[in-house]
């Protein structure tokens, strides 16, 4: 009897990435272990530490890119002559499989402070048997240790010789604000893990109720206090940069006020501004990106 590597659609409780944005979104940076050898994107989890204790990679690297150059490449395998099968898959949470129902526990992801509306991408794909790749998004609250899901959204993505785009919303089942989101993204459908499926994945993009989640951003370290404020708030940076800006929205997005961030510190008045929640946007010219949300009082 066949054993498939399957979903446990519940999310469990652990620690997160600390990161505001998602990394290695282009897939352009990759890791090498030994013991069992494989390879997968660095910040990327996959099947292949599993899989490759029975000499197969679900997820490799492939010189077929939309930009730069590298894809990640996953193959639905056949193992252990068919005894059972995996997806190729990656996500940004942890996820571990218990070896003897073959069934993969997804915990934690990426936190953030702002709602992930929609992800994009690019992808090729060859489906064997009408098969169909998965692209799949969430994101949580941790609420004194209950998991609170806001948001979820799914797709199904089918046979493409060239590189295609694809566009994933998210469906809010609440209004609450996010603390994690997470994705993943597999070579099959959830039932279906037809050997030979085939999917190739680059240019991952985001977009959040602030804008455009830039995939590729580099992290700006920035401390902001107090918080909450009352009449001024405090932003410090341990570098100065040319051409930086911290830009407020609310929290249906749209832009309140900027100002500039050029040196290593900057005091800003906040008293104009309404009691509530601020989302706040730190940019500079080199691609450098930092958010959080600031209380007024």
């Amino acid at each position: 009897m066949k054993k498939f590597f399957t979903l446990i659609a519940s999310i469990l409780l652990a620690g997160v990435m600390q990161a505001q944005t998602i990394p290695n979104a282009s897939m352009e940076v990759w890791q090498d272990f030994t013991g069992p050898t494989y390879t997968q994107p660095e910040f990327w989890n996959t099947p292949n530490p599993y899989t490759a204790m029975l000499g197969e990679s679900v997820v490799t690297r492939s010189t077929d890119a939309f930009a730069g150059d590298y894809s990640a490449r996953l193959e639905t395998k056949s193992l252990l002559f068919d005894q059972f099968r995996a997806p190729g898959l990656i996500t940004l949470a942890s996820f571990m499989v218990n070896i003897i129902t073959y069934e993969y526990t997804f915990t934690g992801g990426i936190a953030l402070n702002e709602k992930v509306l929609s992800l994009s991408g690019k992808y090729k794909y060859t489906g064997v048997s009408n098969d169909s790749a998965s692209v799949f998004m969430y994101c949580y609250r941790n609420e004194g240790g209950n998991l609170d899901t806001i948001g979820m959204g799914s797709l199904f993505l089918h046979d493409a010789a060239d590189w295609t785009s694809f566009n994933l919303n998210m469906y809010y089942l609440s209004d609450h604000q996010p603390d994690t989101f997470n994705v993943i993204i597999m070579s099959s459908g959830i039932t279906s893990l037809t050997p030979g499926s085939v999917l190739l994945i680059d240019s991952l993009n985001a977009e959040t109720n602030v804008g455009i989640f830039d995939l590729e951003a580099n992290p700006i370290q920035v401390h902001c206090y107090p918080n909450p404020a009352g009449d001024f708030v405090t932003f410090d940076s341990p570098e100065s940069a040319n051409q930086r800006f911290i830009t407020f929205f609310d929290l249906q997005g749209k832009k309140v006020s900027e100002h500039p961030f050029f040196g290593q510190s900057v005091r800003i008045d906040v008293s104009p501004y309404s009691s509530g929640t601020l989302l706040y946007r730190v940019t500079d010219s080199n691609n450098g990106l930092a958010t959080g949300t600031l209380v007024i009082q």
